[in-house]
Protein backbone atom coordinates (compact mmCIF):
# COMPACT_ATOMS: atom_id res chain seq x y z
CA UNK A 1 0.00 0.00 0.00
CA UNK A 2 0.89 3.65 -1.18
CA UNK A 3 0.78 6.60 1.64
CA UNK A 4 1.86 9.85 1.44
CA UNK A 5 1.28 12.61 3.87
CA UNK A 6 1.68 16.68 3.45
CA UNK A 7 1.13 19.80 5.82
CA UNK A 8 -1.60 22.46 5.15
CA UNK A 9 -3.70 24.62 6.54
CA UNK A 10 -7.18 24.17 7.51
CA UNK A 11 -8.71 26.48 4.47
CA UNK A 12 -6.71 24.88 1.73
CA UNK A 13 -8.77 23.64 -1.65
CA UNK A 14 -8.30 19.42 -2.40
CA UNK A 15 -8.32 19.20 -6.11
CA UNK A 16 -8.69 15.29 -7.62
CA UNK A 17 -8.38 15.75 -11.65
CA UNK A 18 -9.75 11.73 -11.84
CA UNK A 19 -10.87 9.40 -8.99
CA UNK A 20 -9.53 5.95 -10.68
CA UNK A 21 -11.63 3.90 -8.47
CA UNK A 22 -13.43 3.78 -5.04
CA UNK A 23 -13.11 6.83 -3.17
CA UNK A 24 -13.23 7.45 0.82
CA UNK A 25 -12.90 11.14 1.54
CA UNK A 26 -13.02 11.77 5.53
CA UNK A 27 -12.58 15.00 7.10
CA UNK A 28 -9.97 15.22 10.39
CA UNK A 29 -8.59 17.66 12.47
CA UNK A 30 -5.16 17.68 11.69
CA UNK A 31 -3.64 20.43 9.05
CA UNK A 32 -2.61 17.45 6.90
CA UNK A 33 -3.21 15.62 3.47
CA UNK A 34 -2.81 11.99 3.88
CA UNK A 35 -3.78 9.94 1.18
CA UNK A 36 -3.28 6.17 0.96
CA UNK A 37 -4.19 3.32 -2.17
CA UNK A 38 -2.88 -0.15 -2.73
CA UNK A 39 -2.49 1.11 -6.75
CA UNK A 40 1.20 1.67 -8.09
CA UNK A 41 0.77 5.73 -8.20
CA UNK A 42 0.17 8.38 -6.11
CA UNK A 43 1.14 11.82 -5.88
CA UNK A 44 0.36 15.09 -4.29
CA UNK A 45 1.35 18.64 -5.29
CA UNK A 46 0.86 21.79 -3.58
CA UNK A 47 0.63 24.75 -5.60
CA UNK A 48 0.06 27.82 -3.37
CA UNK A 49 -3.29 26.43 -1.45
CA UNK A 50 -4.57 23.83 -3.46
CA UNK A 51 -3.09 20.24 -3.32
CA UNK A 52 -3.74 18.50 -6.28
CA UNK A 53 -3.67 14.37 -5.67
CA UNK A 54 -3.98 11.87 -8.08
CA UNK A 55 -3.95 8.04 -8.30
CA UNK A 56 -4.47 5.07 -10.39
CA UNK A 57 -6.68 2.88 -7.90
CA UNK A 58 -8.84 3.07 -4.84
CA UNK A 59 -8.51 6.02 -3.03
CA UNK A 60 -8.77 6.70 0.82
CA UNK A 61 -8.06 10.34 1.72
CA UNK A 62 -7.71 12.14 4.67
CA UNK A 63 -8.71 15.86 4.46
CA UNK A 64 -8.58 19.18 6.95
CA UNK A 65 -12.49 19.16 8.45
CA UNK A 66 -12.71 22.77 7.36
CA UNK A 67 -11.15 22.15 3.64
CA UNK A 68 -13.35 22.49 0.68
CA UNK A 69 -12.54 19.61 -2.29
CA UNK A 70 -13.31 19.37 -5.85
CA UNK A 71 -13.36 16.31 -7.63
CA UNK A 72 -13.51 16.19 -11.45
CA UNK A 73 -14.49 12.75 -12.64
CA UNK A 74 -15.20 10.04 -9.95
CA UNK A 75 -15.13 6.45 -11.74
CA UNK A 76 -16.10 4.36 -8.79
CA UNK A 77 -18.20 4.93 -5.58
CA UNK A 78 -17.76 7.88 -3.04
CA UNK A 79 -18.54 7.92 -0.01
CA UNK A 80 -17.54 11.32 2.30
CA UNK A 81 -17.75 11.78 6.01
CA UNK A 82 -17.45 14.87 8.63
CA UNK A 83 -16.29 17.04 5.57
CA UNK A 84 -17.67 21.27 6.43
CA UNK A 85 -16.15 22.81 3.59
CA UNK A 86 -17.61 22.95 0.17
CA UNK A 87 -17.67 19.93 -1.77
CA UNK A 88 -18.35 19.67 -5.58
CA UNK A 89 -18.28 16.33 -8.39
CA UNK A 90 -18.43 16.75 -11.53
CA UNK A 91 -19.53 13.26 -12.45
CA UNK A 92 -19.85 10.26 -10.19
CA UNK A 93 -19.84 6.58 -11.91
CA UNK A 94 -20.68 5.12 -8.86
CA UNK A 95 -23.19 5.37 -5.91
CA UNK A 96 -22.68 8.62 -4.19
CA UNK A 97 -23.21 8.86 0.31
CA UNK A 98 -22.32 11.46 2.34
CA UNK A 99 -22.74 11.65 6.07
CA UNK A 100 -22.09 15.55 8.16
CA UNK A 101 -21.30 17.51 4.81
CA UNK A 102 -21.17 21.11 4.14
CA UNK A 103 -22.47 22.67 1.14
CA UNK A 104 -22.86 20.17 -2.18
CA UNK A 105 -22.60 20.65 -6.00
CA UNK A 106 -23.26 18.06 -8.21
CA UNK A 107 -23.20 17.98 -12.11
CA UNK A 108 -23.77 14.39 -12.46
CA UNK A 109 -24.56 10.49 -11.21
CA UNK A 110 -25.01 7.21 -12.11
CA UNK A 111 -25.68 5.82 -9.26
CA UNK A 112 -28.07 6.34 -6.04
CA UNK A 113 -27.48 9.37 -4.00
CA UNK A 114 -27.41 9.65 -0.42
CA UNK A 115 -27.04 12.38 2.02
CA UNK A 116 -27.27 12.89 5.74
CA UNK A 117 -26.93 15.76 7.66
CA UNK A 118 -25.92 18.67 5.58
CA UNK A 119 -25.12 22.25 6.85
CA UNK A 120 -25.40 23.80 3.98
CA UNK A 121 -27.32 23.84 0.35
CA UNK A 122 -27.23 20.73 -1.95
CA UNK A 123 -27.83 20.99 -5.99
CA UNK A 124 -27.42 18.45 -8.08
CA UNK A 125 -27.83 18.84 -11.88
CA UNK A 126 -28.97 14.95 -12.67
CA UNK A 127 -29.15 11.68 -10.85
CA UNK A 128 -29.69 8.43 -12.74
CA UNK A 129 -30.41 6.78 -9.89
CA UNK A 130 -32.48 7.33 -6.43
CA UNK A 131 -31.82 9.98 -4.27
CA UNK A 132 -32.47 10.21 -0.27
CA UNK A 133 -32.09 13.22 1.61
CA UNK A 134 -32.24 13.85 5.00
CA UNK A 135 -31.49 16.76 7.80
CA UNK A 136 -30.37 19.61 5.10
CA UNK A 137 -30.11 22.83 6.57
CA UNK A 138 -29.48 24.63 3.41
CA UNK A 139 -32.30 24.79 0.15
CA UNK A 140 -32.12 21.81 -2.16
CA UNK A 141 -32.11 22.29 -5.91
CA UNK A 142 -32.34 19.19 -8.18
CA UNK A 143 -32.35 19.71 -11.79
CA UNK A 144 -33.33 15.99 -12.93
CA UNK A 145 -33.77 12.95 -10.73
CA UNK A 146 -34.27 9.83 -12.70
CA UNK A 147 -35.45 7.51 -9.98
CA UNK A 148 -37.43 8.42 -6.64
CA UNK A 149 -36.84 10.95 -4.63
CA UNK A 150 -37.12 10.58 -1.13
CA UNK A 151 -36.88 13.60 1.67
CA UNK A 152 -36.97 13.99 5.13
CA UNK A 153 -36.23 17.51 7.00
CA UNK A 154 -35.04 20.03 4.69
CA UNK A 155 -34.71 23.47 6.09
CA UNK A 156 -34.52 25.54 2.71
CA UNK A 157 -36.35 25.93 -0.20
CA UNK A 158 -36.80 22.58 -2.32
CA UNK A 159 -37.33 22.50 -6.38
CA UNK A 160 -37.00 19.26 -7.92
CA UNK A 161 -38.19 17.74 -10.79
CA UNK A 162 -38.35 13.66 -10.96
CA UNK A 163 -39.14 11.07 -13.40
CA UNK A 164 -40.95 8.32 -11.08
CA UNK A 165 -41.83 9.07 -7.81
CA UNK A 166 -41.63 11.60 -4.53
CA UNK A 167 -41.74 10.89 -1.26
CA UNK A 168 -40.73 14.29 1.20
CA UNK A 169 -41.51 15.00 4.98
CA UNK A 170 -41.00 18.52 5.67
CA UNK A 171 -42.14 21.14 8.45
CA UNK A 172 -43.00 23.95 5.71
CA UNK A 173 -41.39 27.64 7.01
CA UNK A 174 -42.36 31.02 6.18
CA UNK A 175 -40.33 32.39 3.33
CA UNK A 176 -39.56 29.02 2.11
CA UNK A 177 -40.42 27.92 -1.55
CA UNK A 178 -41.23 23.93 -2.25
CA UNK A 179 -41.46 23.16 -5.73
CA UNK A 180 -41.86 19.57 -7.02
CA UNK A 181 -42.36 17.48 -10.21
CA UNK A 182 -43.19 14.20 -10.86
CA UNK A 183 -43.68 12.05 -13.71
CA UNK A 184 -45.19 9.41 -10.91
CA UNK A 185 -46.53 10.34 -7.48
CA UNK A 186 -46.33 12.59 -5.14
CA UNK A 187 -46.16 12.16 -1.54
CA UNK A 188 -46.19 15.35 0.91
CA UNK A 189 -46.17 14.59 4.78
CA UNK A 190 -46.75 17.60 6.92
CA UNK A 191 -47.50 18.46 10.62
CA UNK A 192 -51.09 18.94 11.39
CA UNK A 193 -50.82 22.31 12.78
CA UNK A 194 -48.42 23.02 9.41
CA UNK A 195 -49.14 26.53 7.97
CA UNK A 196 -48.77 27.13 4.19
CA UNK A 197 -50.40 27.95 0.92
CA UNK A 198 -50.43 24.78 -1.42
CA UNK A 199 -50.86 24.40 -5.29
CA UNK A 200 -52.20 21.24 -6.42
CA UNK A 201 -51.73 19.73 -9.52
CA UNK A 202 -52.26 16.03 -11.44
CA UNK A 203 -53.46 15.23 -14.60
CA UNK A 204 -57.49 14.12 -13.50
CA UNK A 205 -58.82 16.08 -10.62
CA UNK A 206 -59.78 13.15 -8.31
CA UNK A 207 -55.79 12.30 -8.76
CA UNK A 208 -55.38 14.55 -5.76
CA UNK A 209 -56.00 14.09 -2.26
CA UNK A 210 -55.73 16.37 1.24
CA UNK A 211 -55.65 14.88 4.52
CA UNK A 212 -54.51 17.70 6.89
CA UNK A 213 -57.09 19.31 9.60
CA UNK A 214 -57.81 22.89 9.25
CA UNK A 215 -56.78 23.23 5.64
CA UNK A 216 -59.17 25.17 3.36
CA UNK A 217 -59.22 24.23 -0.31
CA UNK A 218 -60.73 26.15 -3.84
CA UNK A 219 -60.78 24.87 -7.30
CA UNK A 220 -60.18 21.79 -8.51
CA UNK A 221 -57.11 21.31 -10.98
CA UNK A 222 -54.81 23.47 -9.86
CA UNK A 223 -56.59 22.97 -6.65
CA UNK A 224 -55.73 25.69 -4.45
CA UNK A 225 -54.96 24.70 -0.38
CA UNK A 226 -54.54 26.98 2.45
CA UNK A 227 -53.12 25.18 5.39
CA UNK A 228 -53.68 26.43 8.81
CA UNK A 229 -53.27 30.43 8.37
CA UNK A 230 -51.12 29.75 4.82
CA UNK A 231 -48.69 32.20 6.34
CA UNK A 232 -45.80 29.56 5.62
CA UNK A 233 -44.28 27.94 2.92
CA UNK A 234 -45.44 28.38 -0.84
CA UNK A 235 -46.05 24.91 -2.41
CA UNK A 236 -45.89 23.73 -5.76
CA UNK A 237 -46.75 20.16 -6.81
CA UNK A 238 -47.48 18.91 -10.03
CA UNK A 239 -47.74 15.38 -10.98
CA UNK A 240 -48.71 13.10 -13.55
CA UNK A 241 -49.79 10.42 -11.46
CA UNK A 242 -51.17 10.87 -7.83
CA UNK A 243 -50.75 13.65 -5.02
CA UNK A 244 -51.60 12.89 -1.82
CA UNK A 245 -51.12 15.62 1.05
CA UNK A 246 -51.34 14.39 5.20
CA UNK A 247 -50.75 14.65 8.28
CA UNK A 248 -51.42 10.98 9.36
CA UNK A 249 -48.99 8.93 10.30
CA UNK A 250 -50.10 5.58 8.46
CA UNK A 251 -50.00 6.96 5.21
CA UNK A 252 -46.66 8.38 5.65
CA UNK A 253 -45.59 4.69 7.20
CA UNK A 254 -46.88 3.04 4.03
CA UNK A 255 -44.91 4.80 1.69
CA UNK A 256 -41.72 4.56 3.21
CA UNK A 257 -40.49 2.51 0.66
CA UNK A 258 -42.01 4.03 -2.09
CA UNK A 259 -45.25 2.31 -2.08
CA UNK A 260 -48.09 4.16 -1.39
CA UNK A 261 -50.47 1.36 0.36
CA UNK A 262 -53.22 -0.42 -0.52
CA UNK A 263 -55.32 3.10 -0.53
CA UNK A 264 -53.79 3.55 -3.63
CA UNK A 265 -55.07 2.77 -7.01
CA UNK A 266 -52.10 1.05 -9.14
CA UNK A 267 -51.60 2.60 -12.53
CA UNK A 268 -52.38 0.91 -15.40
CA UNK A 269 -48.68 1.34 -16.26
CA UNK A 270 -47.83 -0.16 -13.19
CA UNK A 271 -46.30 -3.62 -14.44
CA UNK A 272 -43.97 -1.75 -17.35
CA UNK A 273 -42.67 0.77 -14.72
CA UNK A 274 -41.48 -1.72 -12.31
CA UNK A 275 -39.94 -3.77 -15.35
CA UNK A 276 -38.13 -0.45 -16.10
CA UNK A 277 -36.56 -0.21 -12.77
CA UNK A 278 -35.42 -4.04 -12.70
CA UNK A 279 -33.79 -3.41 -16.34
CA UNK A 280 -32.00 -0.31 -14.45
CA UNK A 281 -30.96 -1.73 -11.77
CA UNK A 282 -29.52 -4.65 -13.76
CA UNK A 283 -27.67 -2.42 -15.91
CA UNK A 284 -26.70 -0.36 -12.84
CA UNK A 285 -25.27 -3.83 -11.58
CA UNK A 286 -23.49 -4.95 -15.00
CA UNK A 287 -21.62 -1.05 -15.10
CA UNK A 288 -20.86 -1.93 -11.36
CA UNK A 289 -19.13 -5.63 -12.24
CA UNK A 290 -17.46 -4.29 -15.42
CA UNK A 291 -15.57 -1.80 -13.50
CA UNK A 292 -14.90 -3.88 -11.04
CA UNK A 293 -13.31 -6.39 -13.68
CA UNK A 294 -11.28 -3.82 -15.27
CA UNK A 295 -9.70 -2.83 -11.73
CA UNK A 296 -9.15 -6.76 -11.51
CA UNK A 297 -7.43 -6.72 -14.37
CA UNK A 298 -5.10 -4.04 -14.09
CA UNK A 299 -4.18 -5.55 -11.05
CA UNK A 300 -3.67 -8.96 -12.56
CA UNK A 301 -1.41 -6.95 -15.24
CA UNK A 302 0.70 -5.42 -11.74
CA UNK A 303 1.43 -9.21 -10.77
CA UNK A 304 2.69 -9.65 -14.38
CA UNK A 305 4.90 -6.56 -14.45
CA UNK A 306 6.05 -6.72 -10.77
CA UNK A 307 7.32 -10.48 -11.81
CA UNK A 308 9.21 -9.56 -14.78
CA UNK A 309 10.64 -6.63 -13.23
CA UNK A 310 12.09 -9.31 -10.36
CA UNK A 311 13.30 -11.35 -12.97
CA UNK A 312 14.54 -9.15 -15.49
CA UNK A 313 13.23 -10.63 -18.27
CA UNK A 314 9.86 -11.46 -20.11
CA UNK A 315 7.22 -13.11 -18.79
CA UNK A 316 3.50 -14.29 -19.08
CA UNK A 317 1.66 -16.77 -17.17
CA UNK A 318 0.78 -19.78 -19.16
CA UNK A 319 -2.97 -20.41 -19.11
CA UNK A 320 -2.54 -23.81 -20.30
CA UNK A 321 -1.20 -25.31 -17.47
CA UNK A 322 2.48 -25.10 -18.02
CA UNK A 323 4.85 -24.47 -15.31
CA UNK A 324 7.29 -21.30 -14.90
CA UNK A 325 10.44 -21.59 -12.78
CA UNK A 326 9.93 -18.66 -10.16
CA UNK A 327 12.68 -16.41 -8.17
CA UNK A 328 12.75 -14.72 -4.97
CA UNK A 329 11.21 -11.52 -5.36
CA UNK A 330 13.08 -8.60 -3.92
CA UNK A 331 9.93 -6.47 -3.22
CA UNK A 332 7.16 -7.75 -0.60
CA UNK A 333 3.59 -8.42 -2.12
CA UNK A 334 1.05 -6.27 -2.30
CA UNK A 335 -2.73 -7.00 -1.28
CA UNK A 336 -4.27 -6.39 -4.93
CA UNK A 337 -1.31 -9.00 -5.76
CA UNK A 338 -2.45 -11.48 -3.53
CA UNK A 339 -6.40 -10.38 -4.60
CA UNK A 340 -5.64 -10.73 -8.42
CA UNK A 341 -3.80 -13.91 -7.95
CA UNK A 342 -6.89 -15.61 -5.84
CA UNK A 343 -9.31 -14.09 -8.57
CA UNK A 344 -7.17 -15.64 -11.38
CA UNK A 345 -7.69 -19.49 -9.54
CA UNK A 346 -11.36 -18.60 -9.13
CA UNK A 347 -11.67 -17.80 -12.57
CA UNK A 348 -9.72 -21.21 -13.50
CA UNK A 349 -7.34 -19.59 -15.10
CA UNK A 350 -4.65 -20.98 -13.24
CA UNK A 351 -4.27 -23.79 -11.03
CA UNK A 352 -3.71 -24.25 -7.25
CA UNK A 353 -0.20 -25.28 -7.41
CA UNK A 354 0.14 -22.47 -10.20
CA UNK A 355 -1.64 -20.02 -7.51
CA UNK A 356 0.73 -21.77 -4.41
CA UNK A 357 3.98 -20.93 -6.53
CA UNK A 358 3.01 -17.42 -7.62
CA UNK A 359 2.19 -16.58 -3.94
CA UNK A 360 5.37 -18.36 -3.24
CA UNK A 361 7.37 -16.30 -4.82
CA UNK A 362 5.78 -13.04 -4.49
CA UNK A 363 6.19 -13.43 -0.99
CA UNK A 364 10.28 -14.58 -1.39
CA UNK A 365 9.44 -17.92 -1.45
CA UNK A 366 10.85 -20.92 -3.60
Amino acid sequence: MLKKTLAVRSHFKIVLPSAAGDLRLIGWEREEVSAKTDGDSLDLVLDGETVTVSCDDDLILNVPHAASVQVNVAHGDVEVRTLAGALSFGSVAGDLSLREIGALQVDTVEGDVSVRSCAGDVSIMRAECDVSLRDVQGSVNLDAVADDLFVRGVKGSLHARVEEDAVMYLEPLEGNSIDVFAEGDILLHVPAKANANLSLEADEPENITVQVPASTSTGDNPLSVMLGTGDGAAIHLKAEGDILVTSESKEWESAMEFDFGAGWPLPEDFSERINHRVQEATSRAQRHAEAATRRAEANMRRVEENIRRQHGRRFSFNWSGGRAPFAPPVEPVSDAERMAILKMLHDKKITAEDAEKLLSALEGGK
